[in-house]
């Protein structure tokens, strides 16, 4: 069994991941609904904080930070340190392929803070946003959405707006600053690791750039998805 710390600071103990986890990461059904990840981190997890029968609800009341944390510390205990990577330039007159080799051990991890709600004032509008962070439970809800957008990540996590709940209409008639400036102050305190992948293009230099978990080669490498 391996221990680990939470960004949010709860400890945690898992087991590698097995088959089982495998059929359920490749299943595209539970894939699209969010709940491949969800029963596969439940699997792994032995133990969470004080509770040794974690059970799929405990997983979703998990911050977003923390669950993709898991996730890479299950694929490090599973698959090793070292993940290889083939990324694809993004510009249509090259699309040549790049050999990238990202180690987990290195991956920076900023810690969550005591607040789990913040207050921010628009500084277009003056409006006074309150938000909190992702769980799991909103991740399975945005999953749902047939079109998921910006507007709709950035609503999910929004509380109130000027004391009045959050709507569809409410976004789309907020100035571009204003929504700028709240999707910054959404990422500035935000908390987990960073599985950003940035890297320039071995042929033609164009700047390629991903998230770690976003790649086949991330949990299954050497297999085309």
């Amino acid at each position: 069994m391996h221990t680990f710390e939470l960004p949010s600071g709860i400890e945690i103990e898992l087991r590698e991941m097995t088959g089982a986890e495998e059929e359920l990461l490749t299943n595209q059904r539970l894939i699209r609904t969010g709940d491949a990840v969800n029963q596969a981190l439940k699997n792994c997890i032995v133990r969470l904080g004080d509770n040794d029968e974690p059970t799929v609800k405990d997983v979703l009341d998990l911050l977003s930070g923390d669950r993709l944390f898991i996730l890479v510390r299950l694929r490090q205990i599973s698959l090793g340190d070292e993940v290889e990577l083939e990324l694809t330039c993004p510009n249509t007159a090259c699309r040549a392929s790049n050999a990238v080799t990202v180690n987990l051990d290195e991956l920076e991890v900023t810690p969550y803070g005591e607040e789990r709600e913040f207050a921010f004032t628009l500084p277009g509008s003056g409006g006074k946003v309150r938000f909190g962070y992702l769980d799991g439970h909103k991740e399975k809800r945005l999953a749902a959405l047939k079109e998921p957008s910006i507007s709709s990540a950035m609503l999910i996590r929004i509380i109130d707006v000027d004391g009045a709940p959050p709507t569809k209409k409410i976004m789309n008639d907020m100035s571009m600053r204003d929504r700028g400036a709240l999707r910054q102050e959404m990422l500035r305190v935000d908390a987990g690791i960073d599985t950003t992948v940035e890297t320039d293009c071995q042929s033609c230099g164009t700047r390629i750039r991903t998230r770690l978990e976003a790649e086949p080669g991330f949990l299954f490498p050497g297999v085309r998805l």
